[in-house]
């Protein structure tokens, strides 16, 4: 009732973090990675998109199109952003994180985030990172599980990125 979404305050306590990391002399700036995990990956992907501070990030189980999964069942309520489908699908706000470093995980039996609309966000990112010139800042893994983190590569990914 006040204009503001759930989705909207969570980015903006994230970006604060963000600040307050800059009052301690032992972060290095050009440093900083996101990894998230449903909900978290929701914020991860946005906050990133919104602010170049973050230069590696790992979304999972959460990578997908607005009429795959969030339209399709009920999801948590972050994920309903007044208006969002109208400018664009899911897929288009997170690659707005290109050409900085984007790992995309996914269960292959997630049942939320469905693997066939999953694999057509992918597709579109891939092609994004590609026109940008920046394909090796994308990658992906699809593991066999559900709903869940697996880091089989995502967590050595990001450590490589951000070394």
């Amino acid at each position: 009732m006040s204009g503001r979404t759930l989705a909207g305050l969570r980015v903006a306590e994230t970006r604060h973090l963000l600040d307050y990391f800059n009052t301690f002399t032992d972060v290095d700036q050009n440093r900083i990675g996101m990894l998230g995990f449903s909900g978290g990956a929701l914020v991860t992907a946005y906050t990133a998109a919104l602010d170049e501070r973050v230069k590696a990030t790992v979304l999972t189980g959460f990578t997908n199109t607005f009429k795959g999964s969030i339209l399709r069942s009920d999801h948590c309520i972050d994920n309903y952003i007044p208006h969002m489908f109208t400018f664009g699908e899911l897929p288009d706000y997170i690659s707005l994180i290109c050409p900085r470093a984007l790992f995309v995980e996914s269960g292959e039996n997630d049942p939320l985030f469905p693997i066939n609309t999953t694999k057509v966000a992918i597709n579109h990112l891939k092609n994004v990172f590609e026109q940008a010139t920046a394909r090796e800042q994308f990658s992906f893994d699809i593991f066999p599980g559900k709903h869940e983190v697996s880091g089989r590569e995502s967590y050595e990914w990001l450590v490589s990125k951000l070394s």
